[in-house]
């Protein structure tokens, strides 16, 4: 009967010689993750010397071959594996940034030196409580989702049997109030005192407000778009990529919007078409892009976004962010009537149920998103 093989990442017997007066070698075969087992030795002056040397050999013999992960690996390089693997699956520039600060700043400085085996469950939640205390739920969450890569990296891979962050708590945005629409009969007030404030027409940032209002488009969707997205003959505005900021490189405009259902084309008001004629009647000699800087450059969402924020107590919106746009749009559209389908298409959700649980309360019955839009904003836009 055929002797067992051994288990792989592991070796067999260790014999110990003296090949010559001086020197003993120390030899066993190990069995790699590759299933092929190979012979292993080392030489010293002594047996114990040998021994140990091979024994210590052993450890780390799979990660010297660049093989699988091995219990004992740090979660310090674990993250910088999973960073590699999301960069070769192709991963968005917004999305690689996202990962690369929650490894880098957090986890790696926090619970970097923590091997894979020694990630406990307990260990873990007490990281991403520290996180959330000290930082916020959103980086929290950022961590928990790197983190779930990681270890899933790593039961892959044969170093754990499972993936321990599926044993922590979930972590919610609590006590934080979300921004909320703007009222609609307060609409004509407050488009007036955006047109008023001296900071947001330094910042070209006024029409933008509106085209937001009118499309329900999201902030970095808007700062992407192009002239060469709109079909002025139908009247149309196709999201087809969307700004954001690399770690090196500044403003990107990342040729692929956010998800395959916000690759959405959008048919616009009368007024908003017009809006962008003019803009790029004005700035087409400069750049392609409708809604740039006043320099003429990339325009980035999160300084469009604190743009807003800086201003909303004087516009006298305390709650007012770029999100308030797009659930103003919902708004409007859903008191027309229009069902949550058509909604969730114009706004470009995944899934109506997003819309109908975030965006609205009510839903009646249907028409026309464009139209809905044009008549509601007549005379604002």
């Amino acid at each position: 009967m055929a002797r067992p093989r051994n288990p792989i990442g592991s070796h067999g017997v260790i014999k110990i010689d003296e090949v010559a007066p001086g020197k003993y070698r120390a030899r066993t075969r190990y069995r790699f993750s590759d299933g092929k087992s190979r012979q292993v030795e080392r030489f010293r002056t002594t047996g114990p010397k040998a021994l140990n040397a091979l024994k210590v050999a052993l450890t780390t013999i799979e990660a010297d071959r660049g093989g699988e992960l091995k219990p004992s690996t740090s979660l310090r390089e674990l993250g910088q594996r999973f960073l590699v693997s999301k960069r070769e699956l192709g991963r968005s520039e917004g999305t690689l940034e996202t990962y690369s600060y929650a490894v880098d700043v957090h986890i790696v400085k926090r619970i970097g030196d923590l091997s894979i085996s020694e990630a406990k469950p307990d260990r873990l939640q007490k990281f991403l409580t520290t996180i959330e205390r000290e930082n916020g739920p959103g980086a929290a969450k950022n961590c928990r989702s790197a983190l779930s890569g990681m270890m899933g990296i790593a039961v892959r891979n044969g170093a754990i049997a499972h993936n321990p962050v599926r044993e922590l708590e979930r972590i919610s945005h609590r006590g934080k109030k979300g921004s909320s629409a703007i009222p609609l009969a307060q609409l004509p007030e407050f488009l007036e005192k955006v047109r008023q404030d001296p900071y947001l027409i330094e910042k070209d940032t006024v029409e933008l407000i509106e085209f937001m209002l009118a499309t329900g488009w999201r902030v970095a969707e808007v700062c992407a778009l192009d002239a060469g997205s709109i079909d002025f003959a139908l009247g149309t505005a196709t999201v087809e990529a969307i700004n954001v900021r690399v770690k090196g490189a500044g403003i990107v405009r990342q040729e692929f919007p956010k998800s395959e259902k916000s690759g959405r084309s959008t048919p616009l008001p009368a007024a908003t078409l017009e809006l962008l004629k003019r803009r790029h009647a004005r700035l087409g000699e400069f750049t392609s892009l409708l809604f740039p800087t006043p320099l003429m450059r990339p325009r980035d969402p999160s300084n469009t976004q604190r743009e807003i924020r800086d201003r909303r107590e004087l516009l006298g919106y305390p709650q007012l962010s770029t999100h308030s746009f797009r659930k103003t749009a919902a708004t409007i559209l859903d008191r027309a009537g229009l069902p949550a389908s058509e909604i969730a298409d114009y706004l470009g959700h995944e899934n109506p149920s997003m819309t109908q649980d975030v965006y609205l309360n009510t839903i009646k019955s249907e028409t026309k998103a464009a139209q809905v839009m044009g008549e509601q904003l007549q005379g604002l836009i």
